[in-house]
């Protein structure tokens, strides 16, 4: 049997959840979940990104640019995570209906999320010795929780760091050492990181 490339899957997979959506929206008349469609689109971009520097195999000062979006960007993809918490009952429409469509969003962005991290670690490693970079991940995976974090909660989106910087950091600032802030990122974090830790030793060309 030929092997299926990744962005064959992922494309399909994302055919099949976009799918989902416009028969939910056809069969209910609700834009209820029309959300879905716009943050998928902005979890691919640091995919999108990270392919790109790929393709350059190797990350110049030129490409820093291009670094700094896709860490910028990034949160976006296990972003969609959160939006299961709009799944409720709803009486146009089951609640497995809703659970596979929600699911199927929020696991491409996951997918997409690793996939990306795992392609710029790869890159990371020609620039950064592995003993760094086990001290980096880990505050790396704060980073993206806490921008989860300011996404949901704070309700700033990746560009605000442009259209509004400074009422972004004073927000962030100030919620930083909240109680519930903290619970939040550290949590996120660790899952993450456990994730990608049980994600790259199913692979084993893969090294932690």
């Amino acid at each position: 049997m030929k092997e299926i490339n990744f962005k064959t899957i992922i494309y399909g997979f994302s055919f099949f959840a976009a799918s989902l959506l416009i028969y939910r929206i056809c069969k209910t008349d609700s834009p209820v979940y029309i959300f879905l469609a716009w943050n998928l689109f902005l979890a691919f971009i640091p995919f999108w990104i990270s392919n790109y520097l790929i393709k350059q195999q190797k990350i110049t000062f030129y490409y820093l640019p291009f670094v700094l979006l896709w860490v910028l960007f990034l949160p976006n993809s296990p972003y969609i995570l959160t939006d299961l918490f709009h799944l409720k009952q709803r009486a146009e429409i089951p609640l497995w209906y809703d659970l596979v469509l929600v699911c199927s969003f929020a696991l491409i962005g996951f997918t997409l999320f690793y996939k990306s991290l795992i392609d710029m670690i790869r890159l990371a490693r020609e620039q950064i010795q592995n003993s760094y970079l086990e001290y980096i991940l880990p505050v790396f995976f704060w980073v993206i929780a806490f921008g989860l974090y300011m996404g949901r909660y704070l309700r700033f989106n990746s560009w605000d760091i442009v259209n509004h910087p400074f009422r972004l950091a004073h927000k962030s600032f100030d919620s930083l050492f909240h109680k519930e802030t903290i619970a939040f990122t550290v949590i996120f974090a660790v899952f993450m990181w456990l994730v990608y830790l049980t994600l790259v030793n199913f692979n084993s060309k893969e090294k932690t």
